[in-house]
């Protein structure tokens, strides 16, 4: 390839268009995708945490691989070819999706790597910088990194929730003296050969006549969509560098040093309706049940909480129910001292990893409310969850895991048949990493079961400690004298002091 060859979409560009998966990714794909995955798909035994992951990843090709279609399109223009496949990708033949099999899996594996840690701490990167929907700041990155020959990817959307979120390549730009900048763009929804007017008119240009002042569209007539960026859109930059190469998942035991954490809340209606810090600091500017728009982000870098990112679902349409709400925040450890977040819904299920360790909460009651889930030191030996309800009674149980070193052994404690009642807060720490876990109310007595379960040597043991209670005024700590059998355990009790 020559120094001044540009893109073509006639030739550089797939034939075939943009699908989505009618089954979910098998773990053998997930294998190839990321670094490091368990070789079986035993869960929960032997990798609770890639579990954990795989839940969210296999999914995220249901309604679109124009990630991994544009990825794989700039690997073999830049090289020449890529995983097997050879330049040019007009070559391959298909209508809706590749003919070949292999060329189809080796699309999804690419679409899935935008996922990958290192894709989403350039994410988090552009939120902190206020640039997640600044199409100048994106032209400008876009102009360098093909100067630097790192074809970069764009991924673009007109909401908060991602609904139609979509990844092109931006090949050319030109600017005027008015002000206003061009970026041609290839498409994934619009082949060459079916849409060449596409290509050969102002259609393929996306045109910026301001950070937030933008407008593309992509896809053939008569399901034409026009993306802009004046309604809480997003429009930023991924160099291909960061997201072609296999890499580790976000959830990775060793994705310590960065204290990447990953935050996942499903069920019908359930929602994340704030997340702050004890200084003050939140992601979103008010409170509501549910946040459907991206101006409802805390833009002001005084109040804003930093290092956290709401990961897009690309290519769900509107009225669709998304998988769930996702989200990474990044930080130090230790230095993530408290996150509050309010979690509204009638039944809900959250997932919390970060470091080498995983909780999930699920919680059911007859009716809709929202509840305070709080996150005291998370990654450290006495991280604690604070939980309590501001509508009725609510069902909860709680898993809370932490793997070894080596993550090929786990410990967990597994809290179940507890209720939590309106404004009782309920706290339970994990003390000594894992050691032991302590249960405490302040005002009322709180009944529970409890079964600890340990993963070592390949097979997984377990201990039904059975009902315990709670006494007002005084903190339950339970332990196992002996992890070998957990035939031995002990239970003991301290005066309550709260912060």
């Amino acid at each position: 390839m020559s120094i001044i060859d540009v893109f073509d979409p006639a030739k550089d560009g797939w034939y075939f268009k943009n699908w989505g998966e009618s089954s979910d990714f098998s773990w053998d794909l997930y294998r190839e995708t990321y670094l490091g995955i368990n070789p079986t798909n035993n869960c929960p035994d032997e990798a609770p945490l890639d579990c954990a992951f795989y839940e969210i990843f296999k999914n995220c090709a249901e309604k679109g691989n124009c990630g991994g279609m544009s990825l794989l399109a700039l690997a073999l223009f830049k090289y020449g070819g890529h995983m097997g496949f050879c330049s040019p990708a007009c070559f391959y033949t298909g209508n809706i999706s590749p003919d070949r099999d292999d060329l189809h899996r080796a699309i999804n594996i690419l679409q899935a790597r935008q996922f990958s840690a290192h894709g989403i701490e350039n994410f988090l990167d552009v939120c902190d910088a206020g640039n997640l929907n600044n199409a100048v700041a994106a032209f400008q990155k876009v102009k360098q990194l093909l100067g630097m020959g790192d074809y970069p990817i764009l991924s673009i959307a007109d909401d908060l929730l991602g609904d139609a979120a979509h990844t092109v390549i931006p090949y050319r730009t030109e600017e005027y003296s008015s002000g206003t900048k061009i970026m041609y763009i290839w498409d994934p929804n619009n082949p060459h050969d079916a849409d060449t007017s596409h290509y050969s008119s102002p259609d393929c240009q996306m045109v910026i006549n301001g950070p937030t002042d933008w407008t593309y569209s992509s896809g053939m007539v008569p399901n034409r969509r026009t993306y802009n960026g004046s309604d809480g859109g997003w429009c930023f930059t991924v160099p291909m560098s960061l997201v072609l190469r296999k890499a580790r998942h976000p959830m990775a035991p060793d994705m310590a040093f960065d204290a990447l954490m990953t935050i996942f809340v499903s069920g019908p209606g359930a929602a994340i309706s704030q997340i702050s810090d004890d200084e003050g600091h939140k992601f979103y500017r008010t409170e509501v049940d549910k946040h459907l728009s991206r101006r409802d982000i805390e833009m002001d870098p005084e109040k804003r909480l930093k290092g956290i990112g709401r990961w897009p679902w690309y290519g769900f349409a509107k009225k669709t129910e998304l998988p769930g709400e996702l989200y990474f925040i990044r930080g130090q450890l230790g230095k993530l001292k408290r996150l509050n977040l309010t979690v509204s819904g009638v039944k809900y299920k959250m997932v919390q990893t970060i470091a080498s360790e995983l909780t999930e909460i699920n919680v059911k009651s007859p009716t809709h409310s929202k509840d305070n889930i709080r996150f005291s030191r998370p990654g450290m030996t006495d991280q604690s969850i604070e939980m309590e309800t501001l509508g009725k009674d609510r069902n909860v149980t709680v898993k809370q895991l932490k793997t070894g070193p080596k993550g090929t052994e786990w410990l967990s404690f597994n809290i179940d048949n507890f209720t939590v009642e309106r404004d009782i807060r309920v706290v339970m720490n994990i003390v000594g990493g894992q050691g032991g876990i302590q249960v405490s109310s302040q005002d009322k007595k709180v009944n529970f079961s409890l079964e600890m379960q340990r993963y070592f040597s390949g097979k997984v043991s377990k201990k039904n400690v059975g009902t315990l209670a709670t006494t007002p005024g005084e903190i339950l700590r339970v332990s196992p004298k002996d992890w070998n059998s957990l035939a031995k355990i002990g239970i003991d009790k301290e005066t309550l002091k709260f912060r």
